[in-house]
């Protein structure tokens, strides 16, 4: 596949990702799994954050789980993020020091190349002129996105974010914004010009890839996933544990206090967190629980 643009994006941020019709049929496999606490059940339902809006039905499954559920636990509580939430502290960290530019930071070939997939997509670079280089490869892959059809509205997380907030059900978040946000932030200069490099460097490959990853998310086939994440993590190692596996073992400890608990929990994260040897579903395995998939 050429580099991360599965795990990166999809299991990181919940930005991006979705495509093809309808969900999977009712003699195949979710990306959801169940297991049992000593007194309740947690429901784990991987996640695409962005669909087209006619491909945006959610399954029975998912929905009988949401149901047994007193909490909804989400990457983040989506019904909780205001304005100032979204493009204040976030926007603080992804703004270049004051003074320095885009163009400075990648230099001219690089910069002329990103301009060049920016203005295909709609984005205009005098826009993201004074953003860090790590947040303009994240604006230029969920233009082409956008682009290509994707709605974050129609994503799995928001369409369970607004259920909850209709039906007064209470949502948990296992992260903040600037946590999420704060992994690339911290990435170093040259890190971050290699991000955008590896970014522009995949041409189309973006929608492609996603493609990819939501037919198998569709079927319920967690053995490719777990191949294709596996194919990506090569490319960029340490992000990908940044990304993936320190999150997931940094949310155990919380998914497996939700065990010990009375109340059933549903868990909506990047589908692709859930999947693997470093998967949350392999660390509960590990834990001594047995999880189950629909």
């Amino acid at each position: 596949m050429g580099r991360s643009t599965v795990w990166r994006v999809i299991a990181a941020i919940g930005l991006l990702s979705g495509l093809l019709p309808g969900w999977c049929q009712a003699d195949t496999h979710h990306i959801l799994w169940e297991v049992k606490g000593r007194h309740n059940t947690v429901y784990l339902l991987g996640s695409v954050h962005m669909l087209r809006p006619g491909d945006a039905s959610i399954p029975p499954e998912a929905l009988r789980a949401y149901a047994a559920s007193k909490t909804l636990v989400m990457e983040l509580d989506l019904n909780a993020l205001g304005a100032e939430d979204s493009i204040g502290a976030g926007a603080a960290m992804a703004m270049l020091p004051e003074g320095q530019t885009l163009s400075e930071a990648l230099g001219a070939d690089l910069y002329s190349k990103f301009k060049t997939r920016a203005s295909a997509v709609g984005l205009d670079p005098e826009l993201a002129e004074k953003f860090e280089p790590w947040f303009a490869a994240l604006m230029l892959e969920q233009f082409e996105l956008s682009k290509a059809g994707f709605d974050a509205a129609s994503g799995i997380d928001m369409q369970f974010a607004q259920r909850a907030q209709s039906d007064g059900k209470a949502i948990i978040g296992l992260e903040t914004m600037d946590e999420q946000l704060g992994i690339f932030a911290h990435l170093s200069a040259d890190q971050q010009r290699d991000y955008m490099r590896s970014t522009l460097d995949e041409d189309d490959a973006n929608v492609t890839q996603t493609n990819q990853v939501v037919r198998a998310w569709q079927e319920g086939d967690a053995a490719t996933l777990e191949q294709l994440l596996r194919e990506d993590s090569r490319d960029a190692p340490e992000l990908y544990r940044k990304l993936t596996i320190d999150r997931n073992q940094k949310w155990l400890p919380r998914i497996t206090q939700m065990l010990n608990e009375d109340d059933n929990y549903l868990i909506i994260v990047g589908a692709l967190h859930l999947i693997g040897h470093d998967g949350v579903i392999d660390l509960l395995r590990r834990g001594g629980y047995s999880p189950i998939q629909h």
